[in-house]
This record gives C-alpha cells, structure tokens and sequence, in this order.
C-alpha cells in the first residue's frame, strides 16, 4: 500500500500550480485582450495601449518569460566526498 505523507502532498500540489502557470498568464492576457478590444470605445488613446500592454506582458510569460527550469541553482550539498577538489598547492 502507498503512503503519501503531507509533505509528498504539498510538493504535488506545488509542482501542478508550477506546471499550469503558463497556461494562467496565457489566460489572463487574452481575457484582457478581449475586454480590451471589447470596451475600446471607453479605453481611448493611452489606457487602451496600456491595456494592450499588459496583456502582451501576461502573454511575453506565458510564452518564455517564465521559466523556472532555466535558472541555475547553487549546488549546495556534495554527494561523495571523491566529488571534492581541493587544491593544495599552495
């Protein structure tokens, strides 16, 4: 029988919430788009191009923008001592 602990849970649920957050920012920037384009009788000049702009910015994140995967992580813990350079010339 599996046994998931609270911790195997909170880890799943952050890993879905990572996953779909493209697909959130997708989301939310062509429902801006549309309210835009659907109330630009009201958005006139700078508010409509700053609404167009802030959809393009949810879109530029979902699209590339936000990556979790790329940023280089600090290594922080050494598995085998064997792994160790020391350099003891001096």
């Amino acid at each position: 029988m599996l046994s998931n602990t609270k911790s195997e849970n909170i880890y799943a649920v952050a890993e879905i919430i990572r996953a779909l957050t493209p697909f959130f920012f997708g989301s939310a920037g062509l429902v801006i788009i549309l309210c835009a384009i659907l109330n630009s009788d009201r958005l006139v000049g700078d508010r409509f191009a700053y609404t167009i702009g802030a959809a393009g910015a949810f879109l530029g994140s979902a699209a590339g923008g936000f990556s979790p995967q790329n940023r280089q992580q600090p290594q922080t813990k050494v598995g085998h001592a064997d792994q160790i350079d020391i350099d003891q010339s001096k």
